[in-house]
């Protein structure tokens, strides 16, 4: 009897634990729909959730689980589990949307909202040492956004701004600015220095994902840029993209992800701006005379993915090449860079890289004629798999 009562314990707590991840699941699903008008829709949603109460003027049912939208706006309607009702969504009908996909590299710098506190240090002082951050309460993760009023962009901006004697600095913590009273120490040089490594900027290489030609806005991506320190989020103060070419590959293996190393300088002609930086990708606007390629494709929404073949474009030489890959798994329900499980087939490309590399992430995801994600992570023990993020998601957050 003890056993079975154990057995039927851990039963309980395992459909406990099913059943809180499939309400955090459902609950994860987007506020909005996007349908295309005059084109069948499914209904259906996956994971027994459908989408129900759409109003007559929006839609039309032209099957048992298919709707067709008839009418462009925005409307209310409601996601069901069953024939139950459990949360309100917004169904927008729109015209079909185009745009060009890219798989070119591009090096991107971006100059976070504040400096980022990467730690604080004990100072040589002719009297000892000190350290002024640690004492005011400035710890790791903090964003220091003003220093006596003034906003610093720039790592050196923090000697600029401070003065002897008490100043003012206000920090980021945890979403909410607090200030915090600092006097700063001088070191043997004489310099003032309050004891904190900051980081201003980062850059690096990553691949285009798409451009809209009428607009001359873009995406890439298709993941957020975190500091690789503190793992915070940076919030784009400015940015610019550029043109990289390849200069070496470093293959994948298991356990050890590998990198494409591109090439640009601070020299070279920005091709344009960012504007966001956000867990969908970065966005931003291209210069008039930015050179981009790429091919126009319709836009492939969430419901119109499938498992199975698919391709990739990407830069991992020379030029935006095609390869081969097999949609594994759909989730429209996950998070927003892990919608897609996919896995690299193309010889080609397992050849060059191993599979999915750092530095390929935003690279276009093409399926039946459509751009219908991008590439987004690698799974670390298998380079040959990662996932994707649907390009309907990007699109949203641009």
């Amino acid at each position: 009897m003890k056993i079975l009562r154990k057995i039927l314990q851990s039963a309980a707590a395992m459909g406990a634990v099913g059943l809180l991840m499939y309400i955090e699941m459902i609950y994860s699903f987007p506020p909005e729909i996007t349908m295309y008008n005059g084109q069948p829709a499914s209904s259906r949603l996956g994971a027994g959730i459908s989408i129900g109460n759409i109003p007559e003027n929006a839609c039309v049912y032209t099957g048992k689980n298919t709707v067709t939208p008839v009418a462009d706006g925005e409307y209310n309607a409601t996601l069901k589990i069953g024939a139950v009702s459990y949360r309100k969504v917004r169904l927008r009908v729109t015209k079909p949307q185009s745009v060009c996909a890219s798989g070119s590299l591009i090096g991107l710098r971006i100059y976070n909202n504040g400096l980022i506190v990467l730690g604080t240090q004990r100072i040589e002082t002719a009297e000892g040492t000190a350290s002024p951050a640690a004492d005011a309460g400035i710890c790791e993760g903090d964003i220091i956004t003003k220093i006596n009023g003034s906003f610093p962009t720039e790592g050196r901006d923090v000697g600029k701004l401070l003065r002897d004697g008490e100043n003012s600095v206000t920090v980021l913590r945890g979403g909410r600015e607090q200030s915090v009273t600092l006097s700063p120490a001088h070191d043997k040089s004489g310099a003032l220095c309050i004891g904190a490594w900051v980081r201003d900027s980062t850059a690096g290489v990553g691949t285009m994902t798409y451009y809209a030609p009428e607009t001359m806005t873009y995406g890439a991506l298709g993941h957020g840029i975190n500091d690789s320190d503190t793992g915070i989020m940076f919030s784009v103060q400015k940015g610019t993209i550029e043109k990289s070419s390849v200069v070496s590959v470093t293959k994948g293996v298991r356990g050890t992800p590998g990198e494409i190393c591109g090439s640009f300088s601070s020299m070279g002609t920005i091709a344009g701006t960012v504007a966001k930086n956000c867990d969908s990708g970065i966005f931003g606007s291209l210069a008039a005379d930015a050179g981009v390629e790429g091919k126009l494709y319709p836009v492939g929404l969430i419901g119109q993915v499938t498992t199975g073949d698919a391709s990739i474009l990407s830069t991992v030489d020379d030029e935006v090449r095609s390869y081969n890959i097999k949609i594994v798994r759909t989730m429209p329900f996950g998070a927003a860079a892990k919608g897609l499980m996919i896995k690299i087939t193309d010889e080609r490309l397992l050849e060059k890289t191993g599979g999915i590399v750092q530095g390929m992430s935003g690279s276009p995801i093409i399926q039946n004629g459509k751009i219908v994600g991008a590439v987004t992570h690698v799974l670390v023990n298998d380079p040959t798999s990662g996932y994707g993020i649907y390009i309907e998601r990007m699109l949203a957050a641009a």
